[in-house]
C-alpha cells in the first residue's frame, strides 16, 4: 500500500480541530481505496463482535452444520470496527508475529496473509528455490524459514499437526492457533469465510510447543522455545506479538531467557500482546502470577474478556467447566470481546465457528494495533500501547478490574493515532456518551472520511 497521511491539528480546551485530511493511496483493483464497506464475506454477518445495533441476534456457532445461538447484545460494547475500516483495512507492510502451537497455514481465509520471508523466497543462484533448498539465504540463522518457525522441532514448517493434548494416541490438527489467526488477518472482501480485523496483514507464524509431546510434559520446556521465539520476530521484522499463552513456571532463574528476550522486544519498539487466561482470578495477587502477563515490561499489554453485557466474561452455560476471565487492575490492561466468528478448521478442512476465551481477546487487541500501525508505522510500542489504552471505552463492569477500566475501540484508536504525536495521559471515554461532528465535507453514515472537527467526547456508535 502506498499511503501519505498529513494531519495538521489545532488543540484547544480538548478540541481537535482537523484542518486537513489527505488519504492518497494507488487506485488498483484490490488496494484499500477500493475497499467495500461492510466487506462481502458471507460469514460476517455473524461477526457481531465487530458491530452491531444491540438487541438478540442469532448466529451459526459453527459453518459446518446448522447450530444456532442466540446472543443478547448491548447497545455499544462492540468493537466499532466498520467506521475504523473507513481509514484504513491494514497493510501488508505490517508484520503480526503469533506465537503459538502449530498452524493450519493453509485455510483458504488465511493463507492470503501469511507473511513471506523475502530472504527465502524466490530461486538462488542454482536455479533452485531458496525455500527448500536447505541453505539459510538469507543468513540470519534459520534455513528455510519462509513463513516462520517451528521452535518446538527446529524445522522450517510451523505446521499445525500435534498429539492432540488429550489423549496422546493421535494426531490432530491443532485448532487453537487457527481462530487468532483469523481475528488478526482473515483476508477480507474476497467473498470467502470471515474479515479479519485487518484485510491486509502479514502473519508471521512462530510454533512454540506441541500439545501431548513428551517435551511438552515439561514446565519449563516453553521458556526458551518461547523467548528464541520472540527474538526471531523482532529481528525479522514484526512490529506486534500475539502470544495467547503463557508459560507453567514462576521461578526467576527459570524465567530470564523469557524475560531478557521480552526486555529485548521492547529495547526494539516490538509490542507483545498477551492473553490474561481463564482461570477466573486476580493475577495481581502473589498465589495467582502468570507469565509473561505479570512483566512490568511497557511493551506488554495483557488482554481480558468481556461478554455482550461488557461485564468480564465468566463461564455459565457449562457445568463441567468454572472458569472465566483473569483481571487485575494492574496487571491486566484491557479488555475485548472474545467471541467472535472466525475461522476453524475441522478434518483438515477449511471451516468457521464461534470462538471464545481470553485466547480469542488478545488477538482482537493485536489487530487494532496492527491497523494503527498500517497508518502510523513510527510508534513506539509504549505509544501504541497508550493509545490502545486511552481509547478504550470505559465500562462501569470493568472498573477496579482491568487498568484502564475499558475495552479496546478501533474506531477510537486510530483517530487518536493519526492526530496524536505524543500520547498524553487521559481517560477513556464513556460507553454511553457520543460524538459531536462538523464537517464542510462529505461523511458516510456519521463516519467522517476528510477533512472533520469534532468534540472527542466518543465515537460514533
Amino acid at each position: 500500500m502506498n499511503m501519505r497521511i498529513a494531519v495538521n491539528t489545532i488543540r484547544m480546551n480538548g478540541l481537535f480541530l482537523w484542518i486537513s485530511f489527505f488519504l492518497l493511496a494507488t487506485a488498483a483493483p484490490g488496494t484499500e481505496a477500493e475497499r467495500k464497506i461492510p466487506p462481502d464475506d458471507p460469514y460476517f454477518k455473524f461477526q457481531v463482535s465487530y458491530d452491531h445495533r444491540g438487541g438478540n441476534v442469532v448466529v451459526d456457532q459453527t459453518s459446518r452444520k446448522k447450530s444456532s445461538r442466540e446472543l443478547t447484545l448491548a447497545t455499544g460494547i462492540h468493537l466499532n470496527l466498520l467506521p475504523a475500516w473507513e481509514l484504513t483495512t491494514g497493510c501488508r507492510d505490517v508484520v503480526v508475529a503469533v506465537m503459538d502451537d502449530g498452524f493450519f497455514y493453509e485455510h483458504e481465509d488465511i493463507r492470503d496473509n501469511i507473511w513471506k520471508n523475502i530472504g527465502e523466497s524466490g530461486l538462488d543462484s542454482d536455479g533452485y528455490p531458496k525455500e527448500t533448498n536447505g541453505i539459510d539465504d538469507d543468513r540470519n540463522g534459520y534455513i528455510d524459514d519462509v513463513m516462520g518457525w517451528d521452535f518446538w522441532f527446529k524445522d522450517p514448517d510451523p505446521d499445525a499437526y500435534i498429539y492432540d493434548g488429550r489423549f496422546d494416541t493421535a494426531i490432530a490438527p491443532n485448532w487453537h492457533s487457527i481462530d487468532a489467526l483469523g481475528i488478526i488477518g482473515a483476508k477480507g472482501n474476497n467473498g470467502l469465510g470471515v474479515s479479519g480485523v485487518n484485510w491486509d496483514v502479514s502473519l508471521m507464524l512462530l510454533k512454540v510447543a506441541a500439545q501431548g509431546s513428551a517435551l511438552d510434559k515439561d514446565p519449563a520446556a516453553r521458556v526458551p522455545k518461547a523467548a528464541e521465539a520472540i527474538r526471531y520476530a523482532v529481528d525479522n521484522g514484526a512490529r506486534v506479538i500475539n502470544w495467547s499463552g503463557f508459560v507453567s513456571v514462576t521461578d526467576a532463574d527459570a524465567l530470564r531467557p523469557l524475560k531478557e528476550a521480552i526486555d529485548y522486544a521492547e529495547q526494539k519498539n516490538v509490542l507483545l500482546v498477551v492473553a490474561a487466561g481463564n482461570s477466573k482470578k486476580n493475577i495481581d495477587l502473589a498465589e495467582n502470577v502468570l507469565y509473561p502477563a505479570c512483566f512490568p515490561n511497557e511493551n506488554i499489554i495483557v488482554v481480558g474478556e468481556i461478554d455482550f453485557d461488557g461485564e468480564p466474561y465468566v463461564v455459565r452455560d457449562d457445568p463441567k467447566f468454572v472458569g472465566g476471565s483473569n483481571f487485575g487492575p494492574k496487571n491486566v490492561d484491557i479488555a475485548a470481546i472474545a467471541q467472535n466468528y472466525t475461522t476453524h478448521i475441522y478434518h483438515n478442512r477449511s471451516t468457521y465457528h464461534l470462538a471464545e476465551g481470553t485466547s480469542n481477546a488478545a488477538p482482537v487487541v493485536s489487530g487494532v494495533a496492527a491497523l494503527i500501525l498500517s497508518l502510523r508505522p513510527d510508534l513506539k510500542a509504549s505509544q501504541l500501547k497508550q493509545i490502545l489504552m486511552d481509547s478504550a471505552v470505559r465500562l462501569p463492569g470493568l472498573q477496579g478490574k482491568i487498568g484502564c477500566g475499558g475495552m479496546v475501540d478501533a474506531y477510537a484508536a486510530l483517530k487518536k493515532a493519526v492526530v496524536l504525536e505524543k500520547p498524553s495521559p487521559k481517560a477513556p471515554r464513556q460507553a454511553s456518551s457520543s460524538a459531536v461532528f462538523s464537517s464542510g465535507v462529505e461523511t458516510i453514515d456519521g463516519w467522517w472520511i476528510s477533512s472533520l472537527a469534532w468534540e472527542d467526547e466518543s465515537s460514533a456508535r
